[in-house]
């Protein structure tokens, strides 16, 4: 069924992808070093009561990335799962097309047949529920350390 060319082609493929699922998981190691490292140091530091805030920053950022690692790799199995369909039919001049094709296929919206035959939409992935849930709860987490630390602040101010 598979040439060799074509399974070349789906081992660039796969490599890719796996590529962009590491970097992916790579932001949230990242993410959560440097979030630490912050928290950490900003434990030490008494007298600066925002300075742990800063550590939503690295936070938002990785976020972006991590979703744009993600989106990347979707539309890159859309992209593989495009060429494997194609390389079902009998007409070959699709397959020649979409053969050694690396641009990442995006699909907003797909149709039900779409979705059977595996495609998955690729414009939703900041708020996914592998992504929203991890990083919201590390925002989360360094509000309410803030919150704390920063008590007798926040206190004084609110009974002034």
């Amino acid at each position: 069924m598979y040439n060799e060319e074509d399974c070349q082609y789906l081992q660039m493929m796969q490599e890719i992808i796996t590529r962009m699922a590491s970097n992916s998981a790579n932001c949230k190691n990242w993410m959560i070093t440097l979030v630490a490292g912050m928290l950490a140091v900003s434990c030490s530091i008494n007298e600066l009561n925002g300075w742990i805030l800063i550590s939503l920053f690295p936070i938002f950022a990785f976020w972006y990335l991590d979703t744009f690692y993600l989106e990347l790799e979707r539309k890159m199995r859309n992209r593989q799962l495009d060429f494997v369909l194609k390389t079902r039919q009998s007409d070959t001049s699709g397959k020649k097309k979409a053969l050694f094709c690396f641009a990442p296929l995006e699909k907003d919206k797909i149709t039900s047949e779409e979705r059977a035959q595996g495609f998955v939409v690729t414009n939703d992935r900041a708020f996914s529920k592998s992504i929203a849930p991890f990083y919201g709860s590390i925002i989360f987490v360094v509000v309410i350390i803030s919150v704390v630390l920063n008590y007798e602040a926040i206190a004084s101010l609110i009974c002034k």
